[in-house]
């Protein structure tokens, strides 16, 4: 996994979480330019993954 890889299945998890969470955030904001319910649901799901995530994962 790299210099600072994890073996611990849960954060591992939250990492991944966190990558999807932005992708789907990423795929939402380049199809709607507004803010619509679609991307606020998709911006709050990429604030709790944060919560989960060491600064320097992020």
């Amino acid at each position: 996994m790299g210099l600072f890889g994890s073996k611990d299945p849960q954060k591992t998890a939250a990492i991944q979480e966190h990558k999807d969470a932005r992708a789907e955030l990423e795929r939402i904001s380049r199809r709607d330019r507004a803010e619509t319910d679609a991307f606020l649901d998709a911006n709050d799901r990429v604030i709790a993954a944060e919560k989960n995530v060491p600064w320097y994962r992020r």
